[in-house]
């Protein structure tokens, strides 16, 4: 219905971005936003098309959860459409599915309890759901382009393993293409590689010092 109005000119929608996107309507569930032009008209079409969808469908729409908004226009202009509508008045700022509208989304304030939520819920959430969204973590910010190829689009060292994780071209792990090198680091952190580290670096001085003295 929405589109039958906008294509005969009886609803004007509201014109995204510097390419004017046209917007007029977005639905999620049982819930249905109208976005146009803060007019008269509008409010019109609007009430015509929610008392033809009742009549069509024999469905009650839930007006006491229905609320009107407009940005641009006087309260008394929107308190005089709301009540036309048979709507409650939209306060700004407001949450819709639990993210804030309205206010500056660029302040970190304004995601910390979005961020609330998420957290508590991965608490809860089983390991190999985990582990199953690092996987897709990994596979986004190494995965590869349209051309196979593998893309570092950004790096975490606590997340992204160097040797395990295939992040090289052919996508082969760095372990399976240099297993000498990849033993040889796995003892970096460990005495024994000092040992032998510090054993190597007192041949060489040795050989230094004993090429020198042959050399006088």
């Amino acid at each position: 219905m929405m589109r039958e109005a906008v294509s005969n000119q009886c609803f004007t929608s509201f014109l995204v971005g510097s390419n004017k996107v046209p917007i007029d309507v977005l639905q999620y569930a049982d819930d249905t936003i109208f976005f146009g032009e803060t007019s008269m008209a509008n409010v019109k079409t609007v009430k015509v098309i929610l008392r033809s969808f009742e009549l069509v469908s024999r469905l009650r729409i839930n007006f006491a959860k229905s609320k009107f908004g407009a940005i641009g226009q006087s309260e008394e202009w929107c308190l005089h459409a709301a009540n036309y509508l048979n709507y409650a008045l939209l306060q700004f700022p407001f949450c819709y599915l639990g993210i804030p509208i309205g206010v500056n989304p660029k302040r970190k304030v304004v995601w910390n309890p979005i961020l609330r939520k998420f957290e508590d819920r991965l608490n809860r959430a089983p390991k190999a759901v985990i582990n199953r969204l690092f996987a897709i973590q990994r596979q986004f910010l190494w995965g590869g382009n349209q051309e196979g190829k593998k893309i570092a689009w950004m790096g975490r060292g606590n997340q992204i393993l160097f040797w395990e994780d295939a992040w090289a071209e052919d996508g082969i792990p760095l372990k399976d293409q240099f297993p000498d090198l990849y033993r040889i680091s796995r003892f970096t952190s460990t005495a024994a590689f000092r040992k032998i580290s510090t054993a190597a670096y007192l041949r060489k001085k040795f050989c230094s010092i004993c090429s020198m003295w042959v050399e006088k």
